[in-house]
């Protein structure tokens, strides 16, 4: 079953709305609209085109929050152009392989060459598969076999 699963297209999978924004928005907009859908990344769309991607990671990292304007800029100043994306035909297999080669935590679904559909995170993922393998998820009570036996799990 686990094969089956990593060979399904990203397509199959049951996937959350995705936050989709245009250039233009200020990121305090943004931000609101990650947290209103409970997201951890947007997409930066134009005339239904991926142009780029805001994650929590570039909140963190690229935006200087010493700057108290820094809620009125556009997400495109900060925002990464050109993303790493899946199509909506790859498996699961290959959005897990991008997602670690990358040390990303979402992706941008595209069908065509540009045209936004969705995004795919670890969360969606996870989330499937612990719901078709429960019995390796819910561990209760514990499996003496995945018991740590040194300090800090080791």
């Amino acid at each position: 079953m686990l094969e089956n699963i990593a060979t399904m297209p990203i397509s199959e999978l049951p996937l959350r709305d995705s936050v989709q924004v245009p250039s233009t928005a200020t990121l305090g907009a943004v931000v609101d609209a990650m947290h209103a859908k409970r997201h951890g990344a947007a997409m930066v769309v134009e005339r239904g085109e991926l142009i780029g991607i805001f994650s929590e990671r570039d909140l963190i990292h690229r935006v200087d929050h010493a700057d108290p304007a820094w809620q009125d800029l556009p997400v495109a100043e900060v925002m990464t152009a050109m993303p790493m994306i899946i199509r909506e035909d790859d498996t699961v297999a290959e959005a897990l392989r991008r997602m670690n080669v990358g040390k990303r935590r979402h992706l941008p679904i595209i069908r065509d060459r540009s045209t936004a559909v969705g995004m795919i995170s670890i969360r969606d993922i996870l989330s499937y598969l612990a719901s078709r393998f429960p019995a390796h998820f819910i561990n209760l009570p514990p499996d003496p076999e995945h018991e740590a036996h040194a300090p800090w799990g080791g």
